[in-house]
């Protein structure tokens, strides 16, 4: 979503736009999908020339499962109000080259990637079990033959 940043100077800019953001963006990342991401707010410079964001994200960010790597839809609804000043760096970053034009979709991707959650998992069961492993409640009663010698002595040493 490319925005002219001359003709915010005169008035201010509403979305109301649904987008897509490439998929070679995320395709290394803990996103498997992004769906029906959809923006709405709006863009002004205010008096000392800094650009204010208040826009509204929405959308459904596809991620795997913790526990069972089971694909979740994980729904996004992210609030997104912001002031950049229009310096050098900020229109190096945003811009395109020697042009007056933003490219906002870098801006809504940094916010949906700090909404990815670190770990997400729909599972209720605690003692999840496998071939050779298990995750939860069970203790172990059996111990490795490679650890007995250590059990030794430890029981050594507390008497």
């Amino acid at each position: 979503m490319e925005i002219d940043l001359v003709n915010l100077e005169k008035q201010e800019l509403y979305l109301d736009n649904d987008f897509k953001i490439d998929t070679s963006i995320y395709q290394n990342k803990d996103i498997i999908d992004l769906k029906n991401l959809h923006v709405k707010g709006s863009l002004k410079l205010n008096s000392i020339e800094n650009l204010c964001l208040n826009l509204n994200l929405t959308g459904i960010m596809v991620l795997k499962d913790s526990v069972t790597l089971n694909l979740i839809d994980y729904p996004l609804d992210i609030k997104i109000e912001e002031e950049y000043p229009l310096n050098k760096e900020f229109l190096d970053y945003y811009c395109k080259k020697d042009e007056n034009i933003l490219d906002i979709i870098k801006i809504l991707w940094e916010n949906i990637v700090l909404e990815v959650p670190i770990r997400l998992t729909t599972t209720n069961n605690t003692n999840l079990k496998g071939d050779g492993w298990s995750l939860g409640g069970e203790e172990i009663k059996e111990i490795d033959p490679r650890l007995e010698k250590l059990k030794e002595l430890l029981d050594e040493r507390e008497e």
